[in-house]
Protein backbone atom coordinates (compact mmCIF):
# COMPACT_ATOMS: atom_id res chain seq x y z
CA UNK A 1 0.00 0.00 0.00
CA UNK A 2 1.10 3.73 -0.35
CA UNK A 3 0.29 6.18 2.14
CA UNK A 4 0.60 10.11 0.94
CA UNK A 5 1.70 12.58 3.23
CA UNK A 6 3.86 12.08 6.03
CA UNK A 7 2.57 14.26 8.96
CA UNK A 8 0.39 13.20 11.80
CA UNK A 9 -2.04 10.80 10.25
CA UNK A 10 0.42 9.53 7.60
CA UNK A 11 3.01 8.96 10.28
CA UNK A 12 0.53 6.86 12.59
CA UNK A 13 -0.53 5.22 9.63
CA UNK A 14 2.93 4.11 8.16
CA UNK A 15 3.42 3.11 11.83
CA UNK A 16 0.50 0.67 12.33
CA UNK A 17 1.03 -0.59 8.75
CA UNK A 18 4.56 -1.92 9.86
CA UNK A 19 3.65 -3.17 12.77
CA UNK A 20 0.79 -5.20 11.52
CA UNK A 21 3.20 -6.50 8.73
CA UNK A 22 1.67 -4.78 5.30
CA UNK A 23 4.10 -3.98 2.76
CA UNK A 24 3.96 -0.16 2.70
CA UNK A 25 5.67 3.39 1.21
CA UNK A 26 5.14 6.63 2.82
CA UNK A 27 5.91 9.61 0.62
CA UNK A 28 6.08 12.84 1.94
CA UNK A 29 6.32 16.38 -0.08
CA UNK A 30 9.09 18.32 1.78
CA UNK A 31 12.39 17.58 3.31
CA UNK A 32 11.15 15.83 6.15
CA UNK A 33 8.75 14.76 8.18
CA UNK A 34 5.69 15.92 10.39
CA UNK A 35 6.55 19.66 9.65
CA UNK A 36 3.21 21.01 10.73
CA UNK A 37 3.49 18.29 13.61
CA UNK A 38 6.37 20.20 14.85
CA UNK A 39 4.42 23.61 15.67
CA UNK A 40 1.66 22.23 17.66
CA UNK A 41 1.31 23.50 21.07
CA UNK A 42 3.61 26.09 20.47
CA UNK A 43 6.41 23.47 19.60
CA UNK A 44 5.33 21.13 22.06
CA UNK A 45 3.61 18.84 20.26
CA UNK A 46 -0.02 18.55 22.76
CA UNK A 47 -0.55 15.05 21.63
CA UNK A 48 -4.31 14.29 22.82
CA UNK A 49 -6.57 15.37 25.16
CA UNK A 50 -6.76 13.53 28.98
CA UNK A 51 -10.90 13.55 28.12
CA UNK A 52 -13.23 10.56 27.84
CA UNK A 53 -14.32 9.54 24.38
CA UNK A 54 -17.63 11.45 24.98
CA UNK A 55 -16.48 14.65 26.33
CA UNK A 56 -13.67 14.44 22.95
CA UNK A 57 -17.08 14.19 21.07
CA UNK A 58 -18.80 16.67 22.92
CA UNK A 59 -16.38 18.95 22.19
CA UNK A 60 -15.77 18.40 18.45
CA UNK A 61 -20.06 18.29 17.91
CA UNK A 62 -21.95 17.22 15.03
CA UNK A 63 -21.53 16.54 12.44
CA UNK A 64 -17.90 15.74 13.29
CA UNK A 65 -18.58 13.90 16.74
CA UNK A 66 -20.85 10.80 14.93
CA UNK A 67 -18.16 10.61 12.09
CA UNK A 68 -15.15 9.98 15.03
CA UNK A 69 -17.10 7.87 17.02
CA UNK A 70 -15.52 4.82 15.55
CA UNK A 71 -12.18 5.80 15.65
CA UNK A 72 -11.93 7.50 18.92
CA UNK A 73 -13.88 4.48 20.63
CA UNK A 74 -10.67 2.63 19.08
CA UNK A 75 -8.48 4.28 19.78
CA UNK A 76 -9.18 6.39 22.99
CA UNK A 77 -6.44 8.80 24.63
CA UNK A 78 -5.51 6.63 27.62
CA UNK A 79 -4.80 3.76 24.42
CA UNK A 80 -2.66 6.71 22.67
CA UNK A 81 -0.63 7.29 25.72
CA UNK A 82 0.06 3.58 26.25
CA UNK A 83 1.17 3.18 22.55
CA UNK A 84 3.52 5.91 22.51
CA UNK A 85 4.82 4.90 25.92
CA UNK A 86 5.49 1.17 24.98
CA UNK A 87 7.49 2.50 21.64
CA UNK A 88 9.90 4.64 24.38
CA UNK A 89 7.95 8.19 24.35
CA UNK A 90 6.08 9.10 28.20
CA UNK A 91 3.82 11.28 27.94
CA UNK A 92 2.30 14.26 31.13
CA UNK A 93 -0.58 15.35 31.74
CA UNK A 94 -1.09 19.26 32.25
CA UNK A 95 -3.31 21.06 34.23
CA UNK A 96 -5.86 21.83 31.68
CA UNK A 97 -5.81 18.39 30.40
CA UNK A 98 -3.90 18.52 27.57
CA UNK A 99 -1.06 16.08 26.99
CA UNK A 100 2.57 16.77 25.83
CA UNK A 101 5.24 14.45 25.53
CA UNK A 102 7.12 14.38 29.06
CA UNK A 103 9.98 16.57 27.24
CA UNK A 104 7.57 19.04 25.99
CA UNK A 105 10.06 18.58 22.89
CA UNK A 106 7.61 17.94 19.32
CA UNK A 107 11.04 16.51 17.84
CA UNK A 108 10.64 13.63 19.95
CA UNK A 109 7.28 12.84 18.67
CA UNK A 110 8.50 12.76 15.31
CA UNK A 111 11.77 10.85 16.21
CA UNK A 112 9.29 8.27 18.17
CA UNK A 113 7.40 7.59 14.33
CA UNK A 114 10.67 7.23 12.92
CA UNK A 115 12.12 5.09 14.83
CA UNK A 116 9.32 2.68 14.07
CA UNK A 117 10.05 3.42 10.35
CA UNK A 118 13.65 2.15 11.17
CA UNK A 119 12.88 -0.64 13.27
CA UNK A 120 10.10 -2.06 10.92
CA UNK A 121 12.37 -1.35 7.69
CA UNK A 122 9.20 1.01 6.31
CA UNK A 123 10.42 3.12 3.25
CA UNK A 124 10.01 7.03 3.94
CA UNK A 125 10.76 8.90 1.10
CA UNK A 126 11.18 12.59 1.15
CA UNK A 127 10.66 15.07 -1.50
CA UNK A 128 8.59 13.21 -3.48
CA UNK A 129 5.10 15.43 -3.89
CA UNK A 130 2.07 13.21 -5.27
CA UNK A 131 1.38 15.01 -9.00
CA UNK A 132 -1.77 12.57 -9.08
CA UNK A 133 -3.51 9.33 -8.19
CA UNK A 134 -5.17 7.49 -10.89
CA UNK A 135 -7.46 3.93 -10.88
CA UNK A 136 -5.39 1.12 -12.28
CA UNK A 137 -6.79 -1.93 -12.86
CA UNK A 138 -7.86 -3.24 -9.59
CA UNK A 139 -5.95 -0.69 -7.88
CA UNK A 140 -4.07 2.97 -8.13
CA UNK A 141 -1.39 4.17 -9.67
CA UNK A 142 0.14 7.10 -7.55
CA UNK A 143 2.28 9.45 -9.41
CA UNK A 144 5.68 11.30 -8.61
CA UNK A 145 7.68 13.60 -10.74
CA UNK A 146 10.08 11.11 -10.87
CA UNK A 147 8.43 7.92 -10.60
CA UNK A 148 5.29 6.04 -10.32
CA UNK A 149 4.11 3.24 -7.79
CA UNK A 150 0.73 0.72 -8.69
CA UNK A 151 -0.51 -0.06 -5.71
CA UNK A 152 -3.76 -2.18 -4.73
CA UNK A 153 -4.84 0.52 -1.55
CA UNK A 154 -3.92 3.79 -0.98
CA UNK A 155 -4.32 6.05 2.13
CA UNK A 156 -4.59 9.93 1.58
CA UNK A 157 -3.24 11.56 4.49
CA UNK A 158 -2.25 15.13 2.68
CA UNK A 159 -3.77 16.99 5.26
CA UNK A 160 -5.63 20.67 4.90
CA UNK A 161 -4.84 23.78 3.98
CA UNK A 162 -3.61 25.77 6.42
CA UNK A 163 0.42 26.47 6.87
CA UNK A 164 1.23 25.79 3.38
CA UNK A 165 5.27 26.12 4.63
CA UNK A 166 4.65 22.79 6.07
CA UNK A 167 3.32 20.90 2.78
CA UNK A 168 -0.36 20.94 3.42
CA UNK A 169 -1.51 22.43 -0.18
CA UNK A 170 -4.56 20.96 -0.84
CA UNK A 171 -3.58 18.37 -3.28
CA UNK A 172 -5.18 15.23 -1.31
CA UNK A 173 -8.46 17.30 -1.86
CA UNK A 174 -7.52 17.91 -5.42
CA UNK A 175 -6.96 13.98 -5.78
CA UNK A 176 -10.13 13.44 -3.80
CA UNK A 177 -11.97 15.81 -6.31
CA UNK A 178 -10.85 14.36 -9.54
CA UNK A 179 -11.50 10.89 -8.34
CA UNK A 180 -15.18 11.79 -7.92
CA UNK A 181 -15.27 13.20 -4.23
CA UNK A 182 -17.13 15.84 -3.31
CA UNK A 183 -14.82 18.52 -1.43
CA UNK A 184 -16.19 21.02 0.90
CA UNK A 185 -15.20 24.82 0.91
CA UNK A 186 -11.93 25.64 3.02
CA UNK A 187 -12.61 27.95 5.93
CA UNK A 188 -10.08 28.86 8.63
CA UNK A 189 -10.85 27.26 11.94
CA UNK A 190 -8.65 28.30 15.21
CA UNK A 191 -7.38 31.44 13.89
CA UNK A 192 -7.36 34.90 15.11
CA UNK A 193 -10.46 37.24 15.41
CA UNK A 194 -10.17 41.08 14.24
CA UNK A 195 -11.75 43.41 17.11
CA UNK A 196 -12.01 46.67 17.66
CA UNK A 197 -10.39 46.36 21.12
CA UNK A 198 -7.44 45.63 19.93
CA UNK A 199 -7.10 48.95 19.65
CA UNK A 200 -6.57 49.33 23.63
CA UNK A 201 -3.58 47.46 23.15
CA UNK A 202 -0.58 49.72 23.33
CA UNK A 203 2.83 47.79 23.81
CA UNK A 204 2.95 44.61 25.27
CA UNK A 205 0.15 41.58 24.26
CA UNK A 206 -2.14 41.68 26.99
CA UNK A 207 -3.71 38.64 28.49
CA UNK A 208 -6.73 37.94 30.08
CA UNK A 209 -7.11 34.76 31.55
CA UNK A 210 -10.20 32.50 32.37
CA UNK A 211 -13.37 34.03 30.72
CA UNK A 212 -15.91 32.89 29.31
CA UNK A 213 -17.13 33.74 26.01
CA UNK A 214 -21.00 34.12 24.26
CA UNK A 215 -21.13 34.11 19.88
CA UNK A 216 -24.30 35.91 19.28
CA UNK A 217 -26.21 36.23 16.35
CA UNK A 218 -28.99 39.01 15.84
CA UNK A 219 -29.39 38.60 19.49
CA UNK A 220 -29.23 34.98 20.00
CA UNK A 221 -26.59 33.02 21.58
CA UNK A 222 -25.57 30.40 19.09
CA UNK A 223 -22.29 28.82 21.22
CA UNK A 224 -20.00 29.74 23.56
CA UNK A 225 -16.50 29.03 24.40
CA UNK A 226 -14.00 29.63 26.93
CA UNK A 227 -10.37 30.10 28.80
CA UNK A 228 -8.09 32.67 28.35
CA UNK A 229 -7.90 35.59 25.68
CA UNK A 230 -4.54 37.03 24.04
CA UNK A 231 -4.81 40.44 22.03
CA UNK A 232 -1.82 42.21 20.35
CA UNK A 233 -3.03 44.69 17.73
CA UNK A 234 -3.74 42.61 15.24
CA UNK A 235 -5.93 40.21 16.21
CA UNK A 236 -7.36 38.11 19.24
CA UNK A 237 -6.12 34.60 19.97
CA UNK A 238 -6.34 32.10 22.85
CA UNK A 239 -8.42 29.17 23.19
CA UNK A 240 -11.07 30.77 23.45
CA UNK A 241 -10.99 33.12 20.59
CA UNK A 242 -9.55 30.61 18.27
CA UNK A 243 -12.66 28.08 19.40
CA UNK A 244 -15.07 31.17 19.02
CA UNK A 245 -13.37 31.04 14.95
CA UNK A 246 -13.73 27.52 14.67
CA UNK A 247 -17.54 27.06 15.68
CA UNK A 248 -17.91 30.55 13.03
CA UNK A 249 -16.58 28.53 10.42
CA UNK A 250 -18.18 25.28 11.56
CA UNK A 251 -21.40 26.41 11.46
CA UNK A 252 -21.17 29.55 9.01
CA UNK A 253 -21.55 32.07 11.73
CA UNK A 254 -21.94 35.80 10.13
CA UNK A 255 -22.48 38.71 11.56
CA UNK A 256 -21.24 38.15 15.43
CA UNK A 257 -20.87 40.00 18.64
CA UNK A 258 -18.77 38.53 21.08
CA UNK A 259 -20.07 38.87 24.75
CA UNK A 260 -17.48 38.47 27.11
CA UNK A 261 -17.47 37.74 31.14
CA UNK A 262 -14.16 38.67 32.09
CA UNK A 263 -14.60 37.09 35.79
CA UNK A 264 -16.71 34.28 35.02
CA UNK A 265 -16.14 32.58 38.58
CA UNK A 266 -17.90 35.74 40.50
CA UNK A 267 -21.06 37.18 40.68
CA UNK A 268 -22.02 40.64 39.44
CA UNK A 269 -22.38 42.19 43.26
CA UNK A 270 -19.20 40.52 44.02
CA UNK A 271 -17.43 41.82 41.25
CA UNK A 272 -19.04 45.42 42.04
CA UNK A 273 -17.45 44.80 45.44
CA UNK A 274 -13.96 44.01 44.72
CA UNK A 275 -13.46 46.91 42.50
CA UNK A 276 -14.49 49.29 45.50
CA UNK A 277 -11.99 47.38 47.25
CA UNK A 278 -8.37 48.76 47.91
CA UNK A 279 -4.84 47.07 46.97
CA UNK A 280 -4.36 46.09 50.87
CA UNK A 281 -8.06 44.48 51.33
CA UNK A 282 -6.95 41.99 48.26
CA UNK A 283 -3.51 41.27 49.23
CA UNK A 284 -3.14 37.82 50.55
CA UNK A 285 -6.48 36.60 48.87
CA UNK A 286 -6.21 34.38 45.91
CA UNK A 287 -7.99 35.85 43.31
CA UNK A 288 -10.25 33.83 40.62
CA UNK A 289 -7.94 35.63 37.92
CA UNK A 290 -4.11 36.78 37.92
CA UNK A 291 -5.06 40.39 37.05
CA UNK A 292 -7.34 42.33 39.47
CA UNK A 293 -11.05 43.70 38.44
CA UNK A 294 -9.33 47.21 38.77
CA UNK A 295 -6.38 46.53 36.20
CA UNK A 296 -8.75 44.78 33.94
CA UNK A 297 -10.88 47.62 34.23
CA UNK A 298 -7.73 50.31 33.67
CA UNK A 299 -7.37 48.51 30.62
CA UNK A 300 -11.15 49.05 29.22
CA UNK A 301 -10.65 52.82 29.88
CA UNK A 302 -12.74 54.49 27.75
CA UNK A 303 -15.77 52.12 27.69
CA UNK A 304 -17.50 53.55 29.91
CA UNK A 305 -16.42 57.01 32.41
CA UNK A 306 -13.97 56.73 35.03
CA UNK A 307 -16.56 58.12 37.50
CA UNK A 308 -18.90 55.32 36.64
CA UNK A 309 -20.36 53.49 39.48
CA UNK A 310 -18.77 50.35 40.72
CA UNK A 311 -21.88 48.61 39.60
CA UNK A 312 -21.54 49.94 35.90
CA UNK A 313 -18.37 48.86 36.03
CA UNK A 314 -18.75 45.25 37.08
CA UNK A 315 -21.69 45.05 34.41
CA UNK A 316 -18.95 45.89 32.06
CA UNK A 317 -16.26 43.41 32.68
CA UNK A 318 -18.98 40.69 33.03
CA UNK A 319 -20.58 41.57 30.19
CA UNK A 320 -18.18 43.31 27.57
CA UNK A 321 -19.73 43.31 23.98
CA UNK A 322 -17.80 43.57 20.97
CA UNK A 323 -18.41 42.83 17.29
CA UNK A 324 -16.11 40.38 15.45
CA UNK A 325 -15.10 42.69 12.25
CA UNK A 326 -12.92 39.63 10.81
CA UNK A 327 -11.46 36.05 10.64
CA UNK A 328 -7.06 35.87 10.01
CA UNK A 329 -6.35 34.31 6.61
CA UNK A 330 -6.41 30.63 6.09
CA UNK A 331 -2.80 30.15 5.99
CA UNK A 332 -2.45 31.30 9.55
CA UNK A 333 -5.21 29.37 10.80
CA UNK A 334 -4.13 26.21 12.86
CA UNK A 335 -7.02 23.78 11.21
CA UNK A 336 -8.85 23.85 7.98
CA UNK A 337 -12.75 23.42 8.43
CA UNK A 338 -13.24 21.62 4.87
CA UNK A 339 -12.26 18.98 2.74
CA UNK A 340 -12.96 15.79 1.45
CA UNK A 341 -17.23 15.21 2.53
CA UNK A 342 -17.62 12.95 4.86
CA UNK A 343 -21.09 11.65 3.50
CA UNK A 344 -18.05 9.94 0.78
CA UNK A 345 -16.55 8.24 3.46
CA UNK A 346 -17.12 5.02 5.89
CA UNK A 347 -16.53 6.39 9.11
CA UNK A 348 -16.40 2.54 10.46
CA UNK A 349 -13.15 1.80 8.30
CA UNK A 350 -12.56 5.21 6.51
CA UNK A 351 -12.90 3.90 2.94
CA UNK A 352 -14.10 6.17 0.12
CA UNK A 353 -17.49 4.79 -0.58
CA UNK A 354 -16.93 6.20 -4.42
CA UNK A 355 -13.37 4.72 -4.97
CA UNK A 356 -13.02 1.04 -3.36
CA UNK A 357 -9.17 0.85 -1.89
CA UNK A 358 -8.70 4.97 -1.91
CA UNK A 359 -8.40 5.72 2.36
CA UNK A 360 -8.43 8.75 4.23
CA UNK A 361 -7.31 10.03 7.58
CA UNK A 362 -6.66 13.12 8.98
CA UNK A 363 -7.45 16.98 8.32
CA UNK A 364 -7.54 15.87 4.81
CA UNK A 365 -11.28 15.33 5.61
CA UNK A 366 -14.09 17.57 6.70
CA UNK A 367 -12.73 16.62 10.01
CA UNK A 368 -11.74 19.32 12.95
CA UNK A 369 -11.93 19.88 16.71
CA UNK A 370 -11.37 22.75 19.31
CA UNK A 371 -7.34 23.36 20.59
CA UNK A 372 -5.93 21.27 23.26
CA UNK A 373 -4.83 17.68 21.74
CA UNK A 374 -8.06 17.16 19.91
CA UNK A 375 -7.13 17.36 16.17
CA UNK A 376 -3.73 15.20 16.30
CA UNK A 377 -5.76 12.83 18.41
CA UNK A 378 -8.35 12.37 15.51
CA UNK A 379 -5.48 12.02 12.65
CA UNK A 380 -4.27 9.51 15.10
CA UNK A 381 -7.08 7.57 15.18
CA UNK A 382 -8.54 8.06 11.91
CA UNK A 383 -5.37 6.47 10.52
CA UNK A 384 -4.85 3.91 13.01
CA UNK A 385 -8.70 2.77 11.93
CA UNK A 386 -7.61 3.46 8.35
CA UNK A 387 -4.56 0.41 8.49
CA UNK A 388 -6.66 -1.89 10.19
CA UNK A 389 -10.09 -2.06 8.36
CA UNK A 390 -6.74 -2.25 5.32
CA UNK A 391 -5.14 -5.43 6.97
CA UNK A 392 -8.31 -7.46 7.50
CA UNK A 393 -9.34 -6.72 3.78
CA UNK A 394 -5.88 -7.70 3.09
CA UNK A 395 -6.33 -10.69 4.99
CA UNK A 396 -2.89 -10.27 7.29
CA UNK A 397 -5.47 -12.34 10.39
CA UNK A 398 -4.40 -9.28 12.46
CA UNK A 399 -7.37 -7.07 14.02
CA UNK A 400 -4.92 -6.06 16.82
CA UNK A 401 -1.07 -4.63 16.51
CA UNK A 402 0.96 -7.37 18.08
CA UNK A 403 3.42 -6.45 20.79
CA UNK A 404 5.94 -3.79 19.85
CA UNK A 405 9.76 -5.15 19.99
CA UNK A 406 11.75 -3.59 23.28
CA UNK A 407 11.69 -0.27 22.50
CA UNK A 408 15.45 0.88 22.53
CA UNK A 409 16.52 3.63 25.00
CA UNK A 410 15.11 7.03 24.18
CA UNK A 411 16.82 10.42 24.48
CA UNK A 412 15.94 13.28 23.84
CA UNK A 413 17.78 14.50 20.48
CA UNK A 414 18.09 18.29 22.26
Amino acid sequence: MVVVGGGAAGLMAGACAAELGLRCVVLERRHRPGLKLLLCGNNRCNVTHRATVEEMLAAYGEPVAGFLRPALTAFPPEELRRWFADRGLRTTVHEDGRVFPASEQADDVVHCFRDVFRDREIPLVHQSPVQGIEREGNGYRVRTLHFSLVAPRVLVATGGVSYPKTGSVGDGQRFARELGHRVLPFRPGLAGLELDACKLVQGEPVSLPDTAVGLFCGGREMARTEGEILLDRTCARGPAMVNASRIMARENLRDVELRIDLFPALQLADLARRLMESPRARRGRKEASPLAPGEVFAFLAGQLPAAASPEAKAKLLKDWRIPVRGVRPLKEAMVTVGGVDLADIDPETMQSRRCPGLYFAGEVMDVDGPTGGYNLHAAFATARLAISAIAREAGSGLAQPPPPRPPRPFRNRR
